[in-house]
């Protein structure tokens, strides 16, 4: 059945099959007359602008601001009475994803001379790292930004050659990537193309021509980014949540395309309009989140004949669950068919002493409980569309006892067209929750904000908050987890909305609250989880933390990928892994198989997924590395050291002390077999910093086993609010469980159940 993506009012679907098929055009604009055309024209003829009362020190200055990845670095040149340019001379920034504000940004100001241009949509840090470091360099050279004037594109002139042009910019996956086919992309990723045509002043059209993305994420922003820079005549749209990555391709195609127009891109940095609008609704429900968990919430109630309104701030349905393979269930009519006979108590009472009991035995045995009828439920469901839906298990004991059903948002988009939207529920997309509304100690609703900021009031006797979790939301890490050491390999939008909104009204947060750490390493810095970089703690190498010390067995990040490796890994923030070139070469030709040697490979029963015969872009990635200071080389050890910036005390004693490990073959302190202990012996050697990878966060609000949001005192707070997900917090504690799947079942599951509670709670 072909993916499709629902559109909130019309409720027509637009298939990935005929996305390529549409180009967005003025003439889909609607009969537009010669002032309609004017209003379209990407700039207006020059006007007399006053310029304010600025005055420089003539000469080029230099200044840095922070931006997503590091400093921004810019170079600003001045005459007496103007900035004559603008140049970044440095940044650590995603070249394709930042190329809007680090191109058309800077000749925006120079343009306008102006530092009050609008941020980029998608790409703010890097937008503000430059606008901050322009204004550095203004007062440097004498004056202050306050100074300059305020930005207006329909002051500068526009004269572009007319005809069709081809811009191309990498989105989500970059060149050389081998993690996208995991998702259903193309095994080669090609860049995100676009087709651009121009008459003298205006953008005529956009299409998209091609697009490697990941399916299931890229269609919104191929169907809706093109028809917005066309009719905002704007290469500063707003991004499309939930697909920013794509859509901030299609913008640096499309600037890209202009340029060889001879475009003026300054002309092109508007900010999306906003309208001052206003819509209410009414409901016995009120969903936050139209992920895992707010699917089969919205699909349990509408089945119950509970009136429903769904807030869903990205552009599109289904969150973390379209890139999860399984759900964790027990006691399922699939079960039974291949003998499956592992039992609700069996997997509780594992569980629980799995975590020292340190979770809620209540709430965890009632997910359980109801973990198999969940799986018979949306099978049931799947089979009269058509869908293949859930596997049975493919083992009968142990932990991977997980019904697999692919990756994709497909099998949830069509619960939605077929069921949850013809019931009766009403979805608002690219919605975001701003509020709870609580009178009396009990929800009375829910305050929120579209995309284009009309504002959205939903007056509903019960909430459901399920946004997710905090994964995306570096900030809310550091002041809940005590660190933003991570990569996020899950979903970026996840930013800890529902969780914000229900503790400012007295919820609390469960114990526990976690990092969902991944397996493998990567960098903040750079995508190493892209490219076979990720694999590098699956060797062995000896591993330091940031003072140069030597903190575990490295071999762990193999035999106990989470519960062990990951979780060393996030306790000393950075790892660097230290090897020598002969190492690398290896790596470079076959892989971790002559590192690690074909016994080991068996013994530990490797990932098929490591054990490609070659890791044949690891030296592009590795040259990467060492050009923005993430990987480091040297002829000898100490210069590696100093380079890493080891405190040299520290890591001298680790290397003796490595060094004397290998030279017997014993490793005293950690115990690392001995067909592990790689020797440092000659150079030149490498040093590579990696943080941990997070697919997310785990246990938010308190909830008891009716998925009721608690407070400090374990009572209902306020009356009416639920939570489901990864935002509610009892059933799991750190580190994360041996059960395959157990995250998507458990999100699949409190879905479901919550809505049993909530019609109780109504009374009906």
């Amino acid at each position: 059945m072909e993916e499709s993506i629902a559109h909130e009012g019309t409720g027509s679907p637009l298939s990935r099959r005929s996305f390529l098929q549409g180009v967005v055009g003025v003439t889909g604009l609607g009969l537009l007359g010669a002032s309609g055309m004017a209003a379209l024209s990407g700039c207006a003829p020059e006007q007399a602008s006053a310029r304010g009362s600025a005055s420089f020190d003539p000469g080029t200055y230099t200044a840095s601001a922070a931006g997503k990845h590091g400093d921004v670095t810019v170079e600003v040149t001045f005459a007496a009475d103007r900035i004559e340019a603008v140049e970044v001379t440095g940044h650590s920034e995603t070249e394709d994803i930042s190329y809007v504000p680090l191109t058309v940004l800077p000749r925006a100001i120079v343009e306008s001379q102006s530092v009050e241009v609008d941020t980029v949509s998608g790409a703010t840090l890097s937008s503000q790292a430059v606008l901050n470091a322009v204004s550095d360099a203004v007062k440097q050279a004498g004056a202050s930004p306050k100074d300059l004037p305020p930005f207006d594109a329909s002051a500068l002139s526009q004269s572009m050659t007319p005809g069709t042009y081809e811009g191309e910019a990498y989105g989500k996956w970059k060149k050389g990537s081998i993690e996208g086919e995991r998702f259903g992309c193309p095994a080669d990723i090609e860049p995100v193309r676009v087709q651009v045509s121009v008459d003298a002043s205006s953008i005529l059209s956009v299409e998209v021509l091609s697009c490697s993305d990941t399916p299931g994420f890229f269609e919104p922003a191929v169907e809706r980014t093109p028809k917005d820079i066309v009719e905002q005549q704007s290469l500063f749209v707003d991004t499309v949540t939930g697909a920013t990555l794509t859509a901030s391709a299609i913008t640096a195609a499309c600037a890209k395309a202009l340029e060889q127009a001879g475009a003026n891109t300054a002309c092109f940095a508007k900010a999306t309009p906003h309208v001052d609008g206003a819509e209410a609704y009414e409901a016995d429900l009120c969903i936050v989140g139209a992920g895992t968990a707010g699917t089969t919430a919205a699909l349990k109630a509408v089945e119950e004949g509970l009136s429903v309104v769904v807030l869903e701030k990205t552009a599109r349905i289904s969150g973390e669950g379209s890139c999860a393979t399984g759900a964790l269930a027990v006691g399922s009519r699939l079960d039974e068919s291949v003998g499956n006979h592992v039992t609700v108590d069996e997997v509780f009472s594992n569980m629980m002493d799995y975590y020292y009991w340190r979770t809620d035995a209540s709430l965890t045995y009632n997910v359980l409980s109801h973990s198999g009828e969940m799986i018979d439920w949306l099978q049931d469901h799947w089979e009269q569309t058509g869908q293949k839906g859930f596997s049975a298990p493919k083992a009968t004991e142990g932990t991977s006892i997980a019904h697999d059903y692919g990756k994709g948002r497909e099998k949830f988009q069509v619960l939605w067209d077929t069921f949850i939207i013809p019931g009766g529920a009403t979805l608002l997309m690219s919605t975001r929750a701003d509020a709870l509304v609580v009178e009396d100690g009990a929800v009375a609703g829910v305050t929120a904000t579209r995309q284009d900021g009309t504002a959205v009031s939903v007056k509903a006797k019960t909430v459901l908050v399920c946004t997710g979790g905090f994964g995306g939301n570096a900030a809310m890490q550091r002041d809940i987890l005590g660190s933003s050491d991570f990569y996020l390999n899950g979903v970026a939008s996840n930013t800890g909305d529902g969780i914000s909104m229900c503790r400012k009204e007295g919820a609390t947060l469960s114990s526990d609250v976690s990092p969902h750490l991944a397996e493998f390493c990567s960098n903040d810095v750079l995508d190493f989880y892209a490219g076979y970089m990720k694999f590098l703690n699956q060797t062995g190498f000896l591993m330091l933390d940031p003072s140069g010390n030597r903190y575990m067995d490295e071999s762990f990040c193999i035999t106990h990928a989470l519960a062990r490796g990951a979780s060393g890994m996030r306790r000393v923030g950075s790892s660097y892994i230290v090897f020598t070139q002969a190492d690398f070469d290896k790596l470079l030709t076959s892989g971790v198989h002559e590192i690690l040697g074909e016994d080991i490979i068996a013994e530990y029963k490797m990932r098929e997924r490591i054990l490609v015969p070659s890791y044949h872009t690891l030296q592009a990635e590795m040259d990467a590395a060492l050009a923005h200071g993430q990987a480091w080389k040297a002829d000898t050890l100490e210069e590696l050291g100093e380079l890493a910036g080891f405190d040299a005390d520290t890591y001298a004693r680790s290397l003796a002390d490595y060094q004397a490990v290998v030279a017997s073959g014993e490793d005293a302190l950690f115990g690392k077999r001995a067909e592990l202990l790689h020797p440092l012996e000659e150079g030149p050697f490498y040093a590579v910093r990696v943080v941990s990878p997070i697919d997310g966060t785990y246990n938010g609000i308190k909830v008891n086993e009716r998925m009721q949001a608690l407070d400090e005192a374990n009572a209902p707070s306020p009356r009416g609010l639920f939570v489901a997900g990864q935002d509610s917090g009892g059933y799991f504690s750190y580190p994360y469980t041996d059960y395959v799947g157990a995250t998507c079942g458990y999100a699949l599951t409190t879905g479901m159940m919550a809505v049993g509670s909530i019609k109780e709670y109504l009374g009906k």
